[in-house]
């Protein structure tokens, strides 16, 4: 026997050497690797021709153009208003495009690379705590999520809160592990960083974090301390650029988009914050807070009715099951009401929000991913069949139910997933401690059994992008995003119909902008074409104005508008954001903002900006508000009466509504 190794005397040579440093390559590497290759080909391929959000693709550009435009998130390229909130979620993307340029492409792939970081992030988290099956069932549910998927292949500022959470689930599990105070202000860190990209969602990873912390084997009194500083730090940190901005005198940074009075904190915890949820103590209406219509009436279902279930909700009976288990099977306490208390904060937060995309679910997947993934890797290791049984058996049952509401292909994908499931489940039945190669398949097949329909919704998005309101897989039962489809799963409110109008929506209500996005709807993924027009290089307009009439309006204001500050003011952000982008980061004054009512400029100093010669154009086609909901009113109002009263009608620029000011009109 002693021929199978070297003596222990014999020296050791280069080749042995080498040989023994070399890393193995592990069943557990190699399904990284296939689970990090799926999550980048469900998300990457093809972006470079995707959609985007002209809206958020100006400002990516805008904020390139400057470090003070990057740092406060500068929605116009002359640092005039903010976009309408922290700006975290597009330093990266305002970086790469300053870097490489402006492109459909450079706007989105951070997005896209930012969910395949948060995928191999949240598999070796799981892993860490309950072993490789639970590692890459964790990061496979996470790749395969829908909206997930969806919303990465746009512009979209979520992506970059998943990966924010998914390393607060990181440093979160070595805290709960290890019992570490250190690791514990790592994760605060991270709920901080994720607040610049999410604001106070963020802020709802914390009772989950500090019940966990407080549930460790330790002392009370260090516990608690320990919580309390992470806690204030994590505080602290997550202000820190809210306080920065607040210090900085009006006159030398941008007016605070979307607020009354120019204040940042009035930002993030008024319109986006109480304003968000129609709160008597926040006045939504006063904050002119944007309450996206796409998601149905909150309430305790709404994440199962129409517009949201085939986005997020195949998981959630399963994750919900998952935690049960992981508390039955005596899985690590902490981490256990960590992803119980995490899971059901969320749950409740979007079935009660005021209203929301679809895609601001996508912070689901990384809790669901963990708890599922940690509950049937625990269940595996330790040889507990029913365990196992019944998380495939739920998430083929939610698949059937979710399939056979929606119709089309989603039918066949849960049906052969449901085929799956029974497989894996007699597998499990059969298999025995000494067949190896059965347990691996077993594990396969299983995975098909939970995953195989949210994963084919995910491949279909691919060829359905969509920017405004990214959403993922469908059929054409699911008509327009706010038709209710004949055996629809229920509890949700009719919205608008593709491209129609949306009471305080992007669909162009009367006084809003021209309806650029996409709205869910039509064959085969939910697509319904907005009512704007395409321009050139995929720029949209609202009110009015086509790519040839943008072309032709862009010569004439580089040929007349001299030396003027601003190329040309406009009334609407999406107007404003098409000729930010048209004219390659050309200075456009965004009259409004982002919702049309921000008192920036006042007629006061709109009329000295005349005056001075830095406003010399004003267009007023696409009047109105921006994203906000109903027509622009105030300052906006105002000075439109102005321009039509004092300034003079250009009929030779092949556009209507376009006026020329001079001083001589400012002193009217």
């Amino acid at each position: 026997m002693t021929a199978l190794a070297p003596s222990p005397s014999a020296p050791l040579t280069a080749s042995t050497v080498a040989h023994s440093r070399a890393p193995r390559w592990t069943p557990w590497i190699t399904g990284l690797v296939l689970i990090g290759l799926l999550s980048a080909g469900l998300t990457v391929w093809g972006v470079w021709s995707g959609s985007r959000s002209d809206y958020y693709a100006s400002i990516a550009l805008s904020m390139s153009k400057s470090w003070s435009n990057l740092f406060f998130g500068a929605f116009d390229p002359a640092g005039t208003v903010t976009l309408d909130k922290i700006p975290g979620s597009f330093w990266i993307p305002a970086l790469f495009v300053r870097l490489f340029g402006f492109s459909t492409f450079t706007v989105i792939l951070p997005n896209a690379l930012a969910a395949v970081a948060a995928t191999l992030i949240t598999a070796v988290t799981a892993r860490r705590l309950a072993g490789p099956t639970a590692g890459l069932l964790a990061g496979a549910v996470v790749a395969v999520t829908p909206v997930l998927v969806a919303v990465s292949r746009s512009n979209q500022p979520e992506t970059f809160f998943v990966l924010g959470l998914a390393l607060t689930a990181w440093a979160a599990a070595r805290a709960l592990k290890h019992q570490s105070f250190w690791w514990l202000m790592a994760a605060g860190g991270f709920i901080a960083l994720s607040f610049q990209t999410y604001m106070l969602e963020a802020w709802a990873v914390w009772p989950a974090l500090a019940a966990a912390y407080l549930c460790t084997a330790q002392p009370v009194l260090r516990k608690l301390w320990h919580t309390a500083v992470a806690g204030a730090t994590s505080l602290a940190a997550s202000v820190l650029w809210i306080v920065i901005v607040a210090l900085i005198p009006a006159g030398s940074r941008p007016y605070i988009g979307s607020t009354l009075h120019n204040d940042p904190w009035e930002m993030v915890f008024g319109y986006n914050g109480l304003g968000r949820f129609g709160s008597s103590t926040a006045d939504a209406t006063a904050y002119n807070s944007f309450t996206p219509p796409f998601s149905g009436s909150a309430g305790i279902f709404r994440l199962f009715n129409e517009q949201v279930a085939g986005q997020i909700a195949w998981m959630i009976p399963a994750s919900i099951l998952a935690v049960a288990v992981l508390g039955m099977l005596r899985f690590r306490l902490s981490v256990t009401v960590f992803l119980g208390v995490w899971i059901a904060t969320f749950l409740a937060m979007f079935s009660a929000v005021a209203g929301m995309h679809q895609f601001y679910t996508a912070a689901l997947a990384v809790p669901m991913g963990l708890a599922v993934g940690l509950a049937f890797g625990w269940a595996r290791s330790r040889r507990v069949p029913w365990a196992q049984m019944a998380l495939i058996a739920i998430a083929a049952v939610t698949a059937l139910v979710i399939g056979f509401s929606y119709g089309g292909y989603s039918i066949v994908a849960a049906s052969v997933q449901l085929v799956l499931a029974a497989a894996a489940i007699a597998m499990i039945a059969w298999e025995t401690r000494r067949v190896a190669m059965i347990r691996t398949w077993t594990a396969l097949v299983a995975t098909g059994g939970m995953l195989l329909t949210p994963a084919v919704w995910s491949a279909v998005t691919i060829a359905n992008p969509s920017s405004t309101n990214p959403v993922a897989g469908g059929v054409a039962d699911m008509g327009g995003f706010g038709r209710q489809a004949p055996g629809s799963l229920g509890g949700g409110q009719g919205g608008p119909q593709a491209g129609g109008q949306a009471s305080g929506g992007f669909g162009g209500q009367a006084g809003g902008p021209g309806g650029a996005g996409q709205a869910p709807g039509g064959q085969g993924g939910f697509r319904g074409q907005g009512s704007a027009a395409q321009a050139p290089n995929g720029g949209r307009f609202g009110g009015g104005v086509t790519g040839a009439d943008s072309t032709a309006l862009l010569t004439y204001l580089k040929a007349n508008a001299g030396d003027a500050k601003y190329l040309v003011a406009v009334f609407g952000a999406q107007t404003a954001a098409g000729l930010i982008i048209e004219s390659d980061g050309g200075s456009v004054l965004p009259i409004g903002g982002f919702s049309g009512n921000d008192p920036v400029p006042t007629l006061a100093e709109f009329q000295v900006m005349v005056a001075a010669g830095d406003v010399k154009y004003v267009l007023t086609s696409g009047r109105g508000g921006g994203f906000g909901g109903g027509g622009g009113t105030g300052a906006s109002s105002e000075i439109m009466s102005w321009v039509e009263a004092n300034c003079t009608s250009v009929t030779d620029a092949s556009v209507s509504g376009l006026y020329q000011c001079s001083a001589s009109s400012a002193g009217s």
